[in-house]
């Protein structure tokens, strides 16, 4: 009998891309064996890692990071097309995913990337592993776009913004996607209303305390929303989370995901690379409210 192939399609979302490293460690820890994995933005970058069994080395390199490591990343460019060269990211990236080929990796793999001159979506399945990544996470006005065939690609989350088609197209007979960019304000009603008997970690604190800080911190952050001017980078990115969630919903609802799993982390900003230890316990949590869909996935992989 043939195996059923499970698929992971990993998002886009800036700093926030960390919670998928927790979906990917929690999957593992109920013991579903993913077969497939397609990104697009930071999920091609976590998704190359995961996919090349690197994803470790690039947990421990994230988790070091500090307020200030972040900001010696950021190469700024004076030149035309991003503020940010990218050059100092994704050298540090080669270091840790060492594969050089999309072949080479030890799970099926794919990114999306968004051609700026046809406005089409390109899927890297083959070829130049580290240029698929860097491709696929050019965030418009952000990071340089690439050269590629004579044209020039941006953040695949520009088409495409959470994978499911391109997991399927890679052979995945069941897809498990994580959107990181979905609407905050039906994710507060959904999280204070969560089933408050799910296991807490021994760092967290206990349910009724736990529910009343989450208000207290959803308020602060509402007001302080509310009572600042913006910046132009929240204004840049904050409109592309707009587009980007409107895509995806109209992609979704023509081709669903089987399972959704959406990690709630809206204290992390697109900058906020240094709080991986928090994107990546919200991806766990995220896996562990949908256990009761997941766990079928054990039995039929067995």
């Amino acid at each position: 009998m043939r195996q059923v192939k499970i698929g992971l399609a990993l998002g886009s979302g800036a700093a926030k891309g960390w919670a998928h490293i927790g979906v990917i460690n929690a999957l593992k820890r109920a013991g579903i064996q993913v077969d497939i994995v397609a990104g697009c933005s930071v999920g091609a970058l976590v998704g190359a890692a995961y996919a090349s069994n690197r994803l470790p080395m690039m947990e421990r390199w994230v988790r070091s990071f500090g307020y200030w490591d972040v900001l010696r990343l950021m190469d700024l460019s004076w030149r035309r097309g991003g503020l940010l060269r990218g050059e100092r990211v994704f050298n540090n990236v080669r270091k840790i995913i060492t594969e050089e080929k999309i072949e080479d990796c030890a799970l099926r793999f794919g990114s999306v990337a968004t051609n700026l001159s046809t406005g089409r979506e390109l899927w890297f399945t083959d070829g130049d592993l580290h240029q698929a990544v860097r491709a696929s996470c050019s965030m418009p006005g952000l990071l340089s776009p690439v050269g590629y065939n004579g044209y020039w690609l941006v953040d695949g989350a520009v088409v495409n913004p959470v994978p499911v088609s391109l997991t399927r197209a890679l052979g995945a007979d069941i897809v498990i996607a994580v959107d990181l960019q979905h609407d905050a304000h039906l994710m507060q009603q959904d999280l204070l209303s969560v089933n408050m008997t799910t296991p807490l970690a021994e760092n967290q604190v206990q349910p009724d305390s736990w529910r009343g800080r989450l208000r207290e911190q959803l308020g602060k952050i509402t007001t302080r929303r509310a009572n600042t001017t913006p910046t132009a980078m929240e204004i840049m990115t904050t409109s592309i989370q707009v587009l980007e969630n409107r895509l995806k919903r109209n992609r979704m609802a023509g081709d669903p995901p089987d399972i959704l799993l959406q990690p709630f982390c809206p204290q992390i900003s697109t900058l906020d690379f240094h709080r991986a230890a928090e994107a990546i316990s919200a991806g766990s949590l995220a896996v562990e409210k949908k256990m009761d869909e997941l766990l079928p996935l054990v039995r039929t992989h067995e």
